[in-house]
């Protein structure tokens, strides 16, 4: 049950946007698939475990739940597990960042009713995004957690595997898991937090370090989803051990004070869009890659912004370039006029209007699909189908615009590819994401601009309407002291 929240977007979820499925349908949706869940099926069928599917639900990220849909849903797992009768142990994948309206913590509440229903005493191993926000809940009602080490997030399939390991040790009296954490005072940028290289790359060598010599089960280090205006908020640092506690005490302290130490490491850097598009005309080849983060589908980000969309249609281009573009109103007329017509129509800036504006374009529709894509790349529910309703590719000019009718995630090509647009061949593409992107796009990318536009998932934290947050909380207090 996933989702992360931004609670910045002016877009709720609703029950819809997860498409659950229960029972044998979870396993269906993810046998084979490089997910969190299709790493359980894959360790417990290894280990001959038999397997009660109970629910599997992902939505985009947006702002909180509506509140009856998230009793629904909340509903539905509970009593599907109560129906499973006596379990030896019970996997969970989760984010980690979930919010719904009255409930700031999701996954601490979702923890809370199967600790209801399975007891005190049963293991339960939950599997979280390394963007958690980490709870005093989920760490006294889960056994044991467990995060991705990758950002891009290229390891949810092992995350599940080492979690499925982790319970089947837990079961056969191998792992005791002892837990501890340390909770910082710290957002920081997701623009600058890859772990190929740079401090997040180091934090997580030193977790693969201990790991790896036997001295701790999981280290996850959780650099938390910068744009929730929630009081228990911030970074984390989570260990699990085998049977010492005071070890993964240890090893929480030491990780959590050197994430402290290299915050400013995360600090990004931005680049105007009319520099980036000037420099990507003239540079040699293509693509060149426009990250526009501010209006991150992934972050939260609704996926209407006309911040890059405004210059790049007025751009001198002599090569094709693509951008993602979320307007229903829009899609709706351009399946009406039909492939072949030429519209001249407003586009974008609907949704967040307290930050884009509609942009007047003519165009010609190229091509109308259902919607329906199938992701590719390694990561982000690769195997699994996207449903973004209507979709529509408007050529304007040589900007090649797909409008969808619902958000994706744009971190893929194949969101361009099954729509006739492949990236290769464009001299722009514009992602809108601050780094989950690179695992597919940094490859073929001539260069890589993140740039800066006004948007509800901005690099800009202190710009943001912050009203609960706990504080003090670095950035937005600088002068802020911590020791783990």
């Amino acid at each position: 049950m996933l989702q992360e929240s931004n609670t910045f977007s002016p877009v709720l979820t609703r029950y819809e946007d997860f498409t659950p499925v229960f029972g044998q349908e979870v396993l269906e949706r993810h046998r084979g698939k490089l997910t969190e869940m299709g790493g359980f099926l894959d360790a417990l069928s290894k280990a001959r475990k038999p397997v009660a599917p109970i629910c599997a639900a992902w939505a985009i990220t947006a702002n909180r739940l509506v509140r009856a849909d998230f009793e629904r849903l909340v509903d539905e797992f509970a009593a599907r597990l109560a129906a499973a009768g006596k379990l030896e142990g019970l996997l969970l994948a989760m984010h980690g960042a979930q919010t719904a309206e009255g409930e700031d913590d999701v996954e601490g509440h979702v923890l809370g009713r199967a600790r209801e229903i399975v007891g005190p005493d049963l293991p339960i191993v939950v599997t979280l995004d390394l963007h958690a926000n980490i709870t005093r809940a989920m760490c006294e009602r889960a056994t044991a957690i467990v995060g991705y080490h990758t950002y891009p997030h290229v390891d949810m399939f092992e995350t599940g595997q080492k979690a499925g390991r982790l319970l089947l040790g837990t079961l056969s009296g191998k792992i005791r898991p002892a837990m501890a954490w340390r909770k910082l005072p710290l957002i920081v940028n997701a623009e600058n937090q890859q772990t190929a290289h740079g401090p997040a790359h180091r934090l997580m060598a030193r977790a693969e370090a201990l790991e790896a010599a036997g001295k701790a089960e999981a280290i996850s280090i959780f650099a938390v989803q910068p744009w929730m205006d929630i009081q228990e908020m911030g970074s984390a640092v989570v260990a699990v051990t085998n049977g010492d506690a005071r070890a993964a005490d240890r090893h929480a302290a030491a990780l959590a004070q050197k994430f402290w130490d290299t915050r400013r490491e995360f600090e990004a850097t931005l680049t105007p869009v009319e520099e980036a598009i000037r420099l990507a005309l003239a540079t040699r080849g293509g693509p060149v890659v426009l990250a526009e983060s501010s209006d991150s589908t992934g972050s939260g980000s609704p996926g209407d912004s006309t911040g890059v969309l405004k210059h790049l249609v007025k751009a001198p281009l002599s090569e094709p370039a693509a951008i993602f573009l979320v307007d229903p109103e829009a899609a709706g007329a351009l399946r009406q006029a039909g492939v072949g017509a030429t519209v001249t129509l407003p586009i974008g800036g609907k949704l967040d209007r307290r930050n884009s504006k509609p942009v007047k374009v003519t165009g010609r529709v190229r091509l109308i699909s259902d919607g329906r894509w199938t992701a590719r790349a390694r990561g982000y529910n690769t195997g699994i189908e996207t449903s973004m309703g209507t979709s529509v590719v408007l050529e304007v000019g040589q900007v090649k615009v797909l409008i969808a009718e619902r958000s994706a995630m744009t971190v893929d090509p194949e969101l361009f590819r099954s729509h006739g647009i492949d990236p290769v061949y464009c001299k722009i593409v514009v992602v809108k994401s601050p780094n989950g992107f690179r695992a597919a796009y940094e490859p073929i990318a001539k260069r890589i601009f993140v740039v800066d536009t006004p948007g509800v998932s901005t690099a800009k934290l202190d710009s943001l309407p912050w009203r609960r947050i706990r504080r003090p909380i670095y950035p937005l207090d600088p002068g802020i002291r911590y020791r783990a």
